[in-house]
């Protein structure tokens, strides 16, 4: 028995591009992370077994697998752990655009203890040095959206 191909019945629907797509997601256990950036604060989970600070918070701890329960302010400075900058065009994640990158990327160890990266204000890289004090600078309050990039980015302390 041969069996006949049938052509669809109904035309191909066409799509225009980019679509606009409205919708909600819970962050659960990062809620309370993300409200916190948008009131301007740092905060991590803490591991109950060596003290450990995650950031981003994280249920349970990466170096000894139990429930991290406690929440920790990270303050709002840090010392500087390693800078680099990127010297080749790269796409933003966020728009999908070819950009460069005018500021290093750093990774910085908070006052609560807690590791996290960012921007840096200064784009000399030879005038970062390891241990320097870097601030926190904030997009302003009414532009916040709960987001690590609220954190517009690094400024070292003089």
């Amino acid at each position: 028995m041969v069996l006949k191909k049938e052509e669809p019945q109904d035309p191909a629907v066409a799509f225009r591009y980019p679509r606009v797509i409205t919708y909600k997601h819970s962050l659960g256990y990062q809620s309370k992370f993300a409200h916190a950036l948008k009131m301007g604060r740092i905060i991590a989970t803490k591991c109950p077994v060596d003290g450990r600070c995650t950031v981003p918070p994280r249920i349970v701890c990466p170096m000894h697998h139990v429930r991290q329960t406690e929440w920790v302010d990270q303050g709002q400075r840090g010392k500087l752990i390693s800078a680099f900058k990127i010297n080749f065009p790269m796409f933003d994640s966020r728009t999908g655009d070819l950009k460069t990158w005018e500021y290093p990327i750093v990774a910085i160890e908070l006052e609560g203890s807690a590791r996290m990266d960012g921007w840096c204000a200064e784009t000399d890289t030879s005038k970062l040095k390891t241990g320097m004090i870097l601030e926190a600078i904030w997009r302003p309050p009414e532009e916040r959206k709960g987001r690590v990039d609220d954190i517009l980015y690094w400024k070292p302390v003089e």
